[in-house]
């Protein structure tokens, strides 16, 4: 369906962890190599495909080395979109009786490392698009140009792409820009 243009090519997948051992306690699918397979697969299927997932630092019992399978996971996978949590206790959750909680400065360390791999991540996957066209969809329009949004990015979520020149968009109308600049985050484009 993604790929004869039906439906737009962007998954939200909800991976949470890639350490067999942290996903069983988690009482989720504990086969990152299968996963690793499926996104290939996929993007096999694909290419333009977009994936955002978001992943828990310091779940209850997580290592050291459960987080970087976790990194290695997020390494090789290249996943677009990005978004880690460190664990928090939530009242009656089942979790909160594990044993090895992970100290508050330790989850945060270990959120901070994964954000920054896959900061270089992203900004090399949007890098790539620089020079294509794409169709986004116009949000804002400001003095200083427009905010708008392609397939890639869900509202409030995601990245942005930034149009500098504005003369003939509209708000809530698609327009066709061509990518002229990249970041972590954000694309920047002009109307073709």
């Amino acid at each position: 369906m993604m790929a004869a243009g039906k439906i737009l090519p962007y998954l939200d997948i909800p991976f949470q962890h890639a350490s067999p051992k942290v996903l069983k306690a988690m009482k989720r699918p504990a086969a990152a190599e299968n996963t690793l397979a499926r996104i290939k697969a996929w993007r096999a299927i694909c290419p333009e495909l977009v994936i955002r997932s978001t992943f828990i630092a310091g779940f209850p019992g997580e290592t050291e080395e459960d987080f970087q399978m976790l990194l290695d996971f997020i390494e090789e996978a290249q996943l677009d979109r990005v978004g880690c949590f460190t664990y928090s206790a939530v009242e009656g959750a089942r979790a909160n009786a594990l044993e090895g909680h992970v100290p508050e400065e330790v989850k945060e360390e270990r959120r901070a490392r994964l954000m920054e791999l896959q900061s270089d991540i992203s900004a090399d996957r949007l890098a790539a698009r620089v020079g294509q066209v794409m169709t986004v969809l116009v949000d804002e329009i400001e003095e200083e140009g427009a905010i708008a949004r392609s397939y890639a990015d869900a509202p409030e979520i995601d990245g942005v792409v930034v149009i500098e020149n504005t003369a003939g968009l509209v708000v809530g109308e698609f327009a066709k820009v061509r990518i002229t600049d990249s970041g972590e985050h954000d694309l920047w484009g002009e109307v073709v």
